[in-house]
């Protein structure tokens, strides 16, 4: 698939590389990118699907070959009909209303002979077991919902390769463990996959590849390894407060209204299936509630200073030197945040509201795109708020991260219920209702 020789890669506007003397060849088969978060991953991918340099007015040096041929000879577009692409956030890769919509337009794009278009919808659609959402319209679906729709656009022309950027990121465990056993499945096909959690794959992968500051520090057989680890918050809880949730009614979704009471210096997560109202809550949540401080799914949505460091310093006197050494900006601080990695994005995102000062502090997926060393700088920012006196609330699939938390509440059609404690992982039967229990055990 890739052939690469003393490789480098810069945008115009830097004269740090993103990517630098990289040589790798990737073979047909199973292949994990891995790495710390700004390290490159998302750029190579960039670079094998002929995304980089055209659309982006980057510099390549080096040699660069794919599927046989320079990459400089593939007309635009031309590579897509056997490479399908899924990018760390799939709104960037919609253009169409409604999921059949989006399906039928990839297709178009493809040349796929009209005769054929509807049964190729209906078989992805089926295989991917996402026939409810047919008539959807995307801006209405959840995060992880969008995940799986883009993945569907990724596989319905039938691709040689398949790329996939934290494909699991936003998938409740039950949903990411079947998409893996899926994948599994699927005949004839070759992926590349960057991913920061490799243990929930299992032995998916046959070969690790990894990248620390734009350079190949690893090019081996895949080595199965295990989760990262978190600790319990202890929590101050010295206070009550209340907020109120409203209800929302959208298509055949209703969230419905709540009083979430909690205490000060509270740690809790909300778990629940994708597509169960998780977003939309803490959306309903901070509507008109100045006691709130939201970092949304989509980070850019904070954005409107042109560094880094105007970003962090805008609307306060504080300090940002922690923030900037916790979120691991230092080094970026000068940068357009539109130009950071995904995770980076992220990060600056919860740096923005950590100085917010905001009673309540509300995080909706902000594990993702995140390697070990910032989960753990996440961790520490979250218990070091918690230990102020601010609560901290915090939207999750990532079970392992929702460890530090001190009290759980449950989401699905719609509903919260709980709050419940450490008991709620001996419930079985409970946790396989809210999708929390992936393996080869799961039920409906």
């Amino acid at each position: 698939m890739v052939e690469a020789k003393s490789l480098t890669f810069r945008f115009p506007e830097s004269s740090d590389a993103i990517l630098e003397d990289v040589t790798i060849s990737i073979r047909p088969g199973r292949t994990i990118l891995s790495g710390a978060s700004g390290s490159g991953k998302s750029s190579l991918l960039a670079l094998i699907n002929r995304l980089y340099p055209e659309n982006c007015d980057g510099i390549l040096q080096g040699r660069l070959t794919l599927l046989g041929r320079s990459h400089d000879e593939y007309k635009p577009g031309e590579i897509n009909q056997q490479v399908g692409t899924v990018f760390q956030d799939p709104d960037t890769q919609f253009v169409m209303g409604r999921v059949e919509e989006e399906l039928i337009f990839t297709l178009e794009n493809l040349a796929t002979p009209v005769e054929q278009v509807d049964q190729r919808v209906t078989d992805i659609l089926e295989s991917l077991q996402l026939n409810d959402y047919r008539h959807r319209e995307i801006d209405s679906l959840s995060g992880g919902e969008k995940q799986r729709i883009a993945v569907a656009c990724a596989l319905v022309g039938k691709p040689e390769w398949l790329l996939l950027d934290e494909p699991l990121t936003h998938l409740d465990p039950v949903t990411a463990y079947r998409f893996v056993e899926w994948l599994d499945k699927v005949n004839g096909l070759n992926v590349i996959v960057v991913d920061h959690r490799p243990h929930i794959w299992g032995d998916f992968f046959d070969w690790q590849i990894g990248l620390e500051q734009g350079r190949i520090v690893q090019n081996e057989p895949f080595q199965s390894v295990d989760d990262f680890t978190f600790t319990r918050s202890i929590a101050r809880q010295e206070g009550e407060e209340r907020y109120m949730v409203e209800e929302v009614v959208r298509d055949s979704f209703q969230l419905k209204s709540t009083t979430l009471q909690v205490r000060q210096g509270e740690v809790i997560a909300i778990l629940g299936p994708n597509g169960s109202g998780k977003s939309t809550f803490l959306r309903s949540l901070t509507n008109g509630d100045p006691r709130v401080g939201l970092v949304p799914q989509s980070p850019e949505h904070l954005f409107f200073m042109d560094s880094v460091e105007r970003e962090l310093q805008f609307g306060h006197e504080e300090a940002i030197e922690t923030v900037l050494v916790d979120m691991a900006l230092h080094e970026q601080r000068h940068m357009h945040p539109l130009s950071l990695s995904h995770g980076q994005k992220r990060r600056l995102a919860v740096g923005i509201q950590s100085l917010s000062n905001k009673s309540l502090l509300a995080f909706d997926e902000p594990t993702a795109g995140q390697d070990e060393p910032s989960l753990h700088a996440l961790e520490a920012l979250m218990k070091r708020h918690a230990e102020r006196g601010q609560t901290i609330l915090f939207v999750t699939h990532d079970l392992s991260f929702a460890n530090i938390a001190n009290t759980f509440y449950l989401m699905k059609d719609g509903e919260l219920s709980g709050p419940y404690g450490d008991d709620l992982w001996q419930d079985a039967k409970k946790l396989r209702h809210y999708r929390l229990l992936g393996g080869p055990d799961v039920t409906t």
